[in-house]
């Protein structure tokens, strides 16, 4: 027989702060689900039907948010982490032309705190219910050793589809087309680990205030300002125009990540055609970064692009301000590859 020390709590997992998460998530998470949502097959896995499609094809992803988790834990902001994690995988899902349909995440820690998971998990089914996506299942894990102290780790899973005939796949671009730049709400979900170095070498802390910062906000809240998503906004934009590319704008920044929706073509882009948000220019200053290590890294205010047609730039631009989402014309598509700054 065991003794009283030889337990899964006295290794350090708690059963009842799993179960205790669940119950205090349960009630969003069914928040989000319709009538496609079908439950669970003992319990195992969520059951979704996909209606309404001729020849669907899925698309899915799988991302987290990175060292963002660090500050969101430290300043107590966990329902940001929720909304970060589902908009930056529906913006991902959206890229191929597939609207985003359900939803898993998965949190783990060395010891949960029910609390903080279950403002997490409220924050995802917050951001799922807004965008029409059902959250069908999840997962905790208690895992000490591989996290320590108060560390977590937070993944999420988005699936969509699309018809096959309304893909966009990037193959119709040409030269000559136009990007559309739309609008960030500042970091995202990259670029953490240098924006928090940036922090510790000018000596400051995420609790004050910075006078490149809007408003009299902190450096913590400038940082965790949750990921836009732009999934409406890009559905209503392809009923009224051709969309022939989109890209996501996340680590690897515009250089790294708008040639992936190009087929082999490049772009030449003018930074001033758009605001920078003031986070950024904390960033440069106070980390000391180059503006090429900024442009790698950051989205530096444009967290998704659309291509479109010349003809079609004005009228794009102009029905995304009118969505709500701030968008300017930034650039051309060229025969050259690659990203070039004029």
């Amino acid at each position: 027989m065991s003794g009283p020390g030889n337990s899964y709590e006295a290794a350090g997992v708690s059963l009842e702060r799993g179960e205790k998460s669940v119950e205090l998530m349960q009630d969003a998470v069914r928040r989000t689900h319709d009538g496609n949502v079908l439950g669970a097959a003992g319990g195992f896995a969520g059951l979704y039907a996909l209606g309404g499609y001729r020849e669907p094809v899925l698309a899915s992803t799988i991302d987290g948010v990175g060292t963002k988790v660090m500050v969101a834990n430290a300043l107590g902001k966990h329902a940001s982490l929720g909304h970060d994690i589902v908009n930056h995988c529906a913006n991902d899902v959206l890229t191929s032309g597939a609207r985003p349909h359900i939803f898993l995440d998965y949190l783990a820690s060395s010891r949960l705190d029910p609390e903080a998971v279950s403002e997490t998990v409220r924050g995802a089914a917050e951001a799922c219910e807004k965008l029409g996506i059902a959250l069908v299942g999840g997962e905790t894990a208690e895992m000490p050793g591989v996290y320590s102290g108060g560390e977590f780790d937070i993944v999420g899973v988005c699936v969509g589809a699309a018809e096959r005939s309304a893909l966009v796949t990037g193959e119709t671009v040409r030269p000559g087309d136009a990007v559309i730049g739309l609008a960030s709400s500042g970091l995202h979900t990259n670029g953490y680990t240098l924006a928090r170095k940036a922090v510790s070498d000018a000596g400051l802390s995420m609790s004050e205030a910075h006078e490149l910062l809007p408003g009299s906000i902190t450096i913590g809240e400038a940082y965790v300002e949750p990921h836009r998503a732009y999934v409406d906004e890009v559905f209503a934009l392809r009923e009224e125009v051709e969309v022939r590319g989109m890209a996501h704008i996340t680590g690897g920044g515009l250089p790294g990540n708008l040639p992936r929706c190009l087929n082999g073509l490049g772009a030449r882009l003018d930074p001033s055609s758009w605001p920078e948000p003031g986070v950024f220019g904390f960033i440069r200053s106070a980390g000391k970064v180059s503006g090429d290590e900024m442009r790698r890294v950051f989205n530096l205010g444009v967290g998704f692009c659309v291509v479109v047609r010349e003809r079609d730039a004005g009228r794009s631009a102009e029905l995304l301000n009118d969505l709500g989402c701030p968008a300017w014309r930034i650039g051309t598509v060229t025969e050259r590859a690659g990203v070039l700054f004029v």
